[in-house]
């Protein structure tokens, strides 16, 4: 859970980063990260945002009877978490490489 945990708000705050560099006075020189910047940019947020909305509680909804029992059990499987954590290391792997190579 902390991999996890640690692995989405480590990206998740590299690459808000990254994106107000892009969106600086020098970004007309990052001929590479532009374009993957704008491709993964719609990718990563929707990833988080199903990440959150799966590990967080709906606001308004019932928390009491069956399904508090359902929201304090880990909603993910080894393999979820691995697929994930599979997916923020190659999505920061690239913009890592995209940001060395400008």
């Amino acid at each position: 859970m902390n991999d996890l945990m640690n692995g989405i708000m480590a990206l998740q705050t590299a690459f808000q980063q990254v994106k107000n560099l892009a969106g600086g006075p020098g970004a007309t020189k990052l001929i590479a990260l532009k374009p993957l910047l704008e491709s993964s940019s719609p990718e990563l947020e929707k990833e988080f945002n199903r990440i959150l909305q799966i590990l967080q509680p709906g606001l308004g909804q019932r928390v009491w009877g069956k399904e508090l029992g359902q929201r304090l059990k880990w909603p993910f499987q080894k393999a979820d978490v691995e697929q994930i954590l599979q997916f923020l290391e190659w999505h920061k792997s690239a913009l890592t490489l995209a940001m060395n190579s400008d």
